[in-house]
């Protein structure tokens, strides 16, 4: 049984990064199709901000209510429903000509796409033990890259010489592919770490305690401010690089690409130095907790000094990888701590909770691009700098802050320390 299961493993990962690719290029199509979407409906900053908002409107609420249904229900069905949903959201893209009808699109597509990263990891920790899933999370991260790879190589090419309307099509299509593998390949793991020995179930732990530890709080706090600059990818960065920089599209493309790149590089290195330390005997705060976050150090005083000096463009872009870069690192991880503190049982909704908290960043940083560029009197390349500057500082005050409080270990042992049938169970032996 368990050869069967380590042989499908695979094809299941495979299938879950490819649909994480997916939902990254459903996603992305909207940021590169930006300019020509604010010509053809002739939408202002405002509107434009306002739009790529309301991808986040449903996304947290959508996240945290399926997240719930994922602790009893199988990924394979849920994950085929947020198909459905992205195919259908994508046609009506395509098909919108009004603020409204766009508006109505992005906000449907949100909420498809809530669930995503939650339901995946879930799915893909099914068949992994405790100390073995640092580094298939790291792949279920690595997907979201590749699809952004993807969309820089691709898209602005079809989106150029087809038109926007013609993209969505295309990913729908692609979607529904996707759609009938799953129902021929995919399948639920078989790593149950929800009963006992004897076959009991675990306990549950009450929401309260697992929500307000401070390992919990904290992550999620640098998980937050980490995703503000990365939510740019998804509305106001090609338009910062095309209309600000004077960059062509593909010009802009090849900048994701080199920053896609660089973040696939550090999370494989990383993931898997970590893995490897664990299994050595290290303890779960230096080889989980420590590296991402002084990863996040370094990005936030990168999105500073970008922010708030006047360097040379060659510089200001060099800064905007190397943070964007590092920040990206946290991501896996974070999925990792919050699954090992949470009861198998609650770890669907736990991760979805904490992934929705995450995004809701996703909706407060295009506005705040858009009030910065207010600010700086309709200038975009000194609006988007400066929110980039405010969001580093954020970064760096909460990844000390996560440095000093985060302790995955000590917070397992402290939601133990009252709970029947100890709770939790014990982590897997390197």
């Amino acid at each position: 049984m368990h050869s069967l299961t380590d042989k499908r493993r695979p094809l299941v990962v495979a299938l879950l990064m490819t649909v994480v690719i997916i939902s990254v290029l459903d996603k992305t199509i909207f940021a590169f199709a930006g300019p020509q979407i604010i010509d053809e409906l002739k939408l202002t900053a405002e509107q434009f901000g306002f739009i790529s908002s309301a991808f986040f409107f449903l996304y947290s609420i959508s996240g945290v209510l399926v997240g719930f249904v994922a602790n009893r229900m199988p990924s394979r069905w849920i994950l085929s429903g947020m198909a459905l949903v992205w195919m259908t959201a994508q046609l009506l893209a395509a098909l919108s000509t009004t603020f409204i009808s766009l508006l109505a699109s992005r906000v449907l597509l949100g909420a498809g796409c809530g669930p995503g990263t939650a339901v995946t990891q879930h799915a893909c920790f099914k068949w992994y033990a405790t100390r073995e899933r640092v580094l298939p999370a790291a792949l279920i991260q690595v997907a979201i890259m590749l699809g952004a790879i993807a969309g820089a190589l691709a898209l602005p090419k079809l989106i150029e010489h087809y038109g926007w309307r013609t993209g969505y099509v295309l990913l729908a299509g692609i979607g529904l592919i996707w759609l009938l593998l799953w129902q021929l390949y995919g399948r639920e793991g078989q790593h149950d770490d929800t009963k006992t020995a004897n076959g009991e179930a675990l306990p549950t732990l009450p929401y309260a305690r697992l929500l307000l530890n401070r390992t919990f709080v904290c992550i999620t706090l640098v998980a937050f401010c980490s995703y503000l600059p990365n939510a740019l990818l998804y509305s106001w960065l090609p338009t910062y690089l095309q209309k600000g920089l004077g960059m062509t599209p593909m010009q802009s493309g090849y900048l994701v690409l080199a920053t896609t790149l660089g973040v696939i590089a550090i999370n494989l290195l990383v993931s898997s130095l970590a893995q490897r330390a664990m299994k050595r005997g290290a303890s779960i705060r230096k080889a989980m907790v420590v590296p991402p976050l002084l990863a996040c150090l370094i990005a936030g005083v990168a999105y500073i000094v970008m922010g708030f000096t006047t360097t040379a463009l060659t510089v200001t872009l060099g800064l905007f990888l190397l943070g964007s870069i590092l920040l990206n690192l946290l991501s896996a991880f974070g999925f990792s701590i919050v699954a090992h503190i949470a009861p198998a049982r609650q770890r669907g909704s736990m991760l979805a909770i904490h992934i929705a908290l995450m995004t809701t960043a996703g909706m407060l940083a295009p506005l705040v691009v858009g009030q910065a560029i207010g600010w700086q009197h309709g200038d975009l390349v000194n609006g988007f700098e400066l929110a980039i500057g405010l969001f580093g500082i954020t970064l760096l005050v909460f990844s000390v802050l996560g440095l000093l409080l985060i302790d995955p270990e000590r917070t397992r042992r402290e939601l133990n320390a009252n709970t029947p049938l100890a709770g939790l169970p014990a982590a897997s032996p390197a």
